[in-house]
């Protein structure tokens, strides 16, 4: 059997907790690690935590909400699926790299069918296999007949956590086991992709707007730091229209 994951409740409903505590006691590879009914200690202890834990977090919670909760974890490895009653939150969810969000109330079989996903997509390691000018070619581990193929074009950003590298595109995140800097041994003779923190790589045609330290990518938000703005801004300043008159 896969090694177990640890999972993480975030809700004020006994209620709630309860069910998911259930729910996560029937699905083999999941265990609870920990329950939290107040957000402010949940994000004061689950900052600390470096293993990538599967969160199950509600949103409309006292102190602080989930959305708040999760915008504030964004840079972590941990996942987060959204528990909730709430559908007109959806959209805000995915802004802060929410994995899913189920509605309340759900069956054990919705459950299973969201958490099933969550892992195939964030769990189950690939390996890059081949790549050519056009794409990489993932493989899961244990499905030999089956290539996923990534286009480096649809590659938002990357970002390393340890030895594994995840690819974020519009539609999907994929975990390589490979380190950051080896992928940026891969992507150094394409244009488009900066190194711009320790742990991203950005697709600079993703860029909506570069506000002090921080670069929005439309779908996601990443850190720049000083180690690697300099080579970073001198292609943006390449980029930039400037009025002749301006330069005389």
């Amino acid at each position: 059997m896969k090694n177990s994951i640890s999972c993480i409740i975030i809700d004020d409903d006994p209620t709630a907790i309860n069910i998911l505590s259930d729910y996560i006691a029937e699905m083999p590879r999941l265990k609870v690690h920990r329950i939290f009914t107040k957000p402010i200690e949940a994000l004061s202890e689950i900052s600390i935590e470096s293993n990538k834990q599967l969160i199950f977090l509600d949103i409309d919670m006292p102190a602080m909400s989930g959305l708040r909760l999760a915008d504030n974890l964004k840079h972590k490895s941990h996942n987060i699926i959204f528990t909730t009653s709430y559908p007109e939150f959806a959209l805000d969810a995915f802004k802060v790299r929410a994995k899913h969000y189920l509605l309340k109330p759900f069956n054990m079989g919705d459950f299973a069918e969201v958490v099933n996903e969550v892992l195939s997509e964030c769990y189950d390691t690939q390996r890059l296999v081949q790549e050519n000018e056009e794409a990489f070619f993932l493989r899961t581990n244990g499905e030999r007949g089956k290539l996923t193929k990534v286009l480096k074009k649809d590659i938002i950003y990357l970002q390393g956590s340890n030895n594994h590298v995840h690819i974020y595109t519009p539609t999907n995140d994929y975990s390589v086991y490979m380190t950051i800097k080896e992928m940026e041994e891969k992507l150094q003779d394409n244009e488009h992709f900066y190194r711009v923190h320790k742990s991203y790589m950005i697709n600079t045609n993703f860029v909506k707007e570069i506000n002090g330290h921080k670069i929005d990518l439309g779908k996601y938000e990443v850190l720049m730091t000083p180690q690697y703005k300099e080579a970073f801004m001198d292609f943006i300043e390449n980029q930039t229209l400037v009025s002749k008159r301006l330069r005389d």
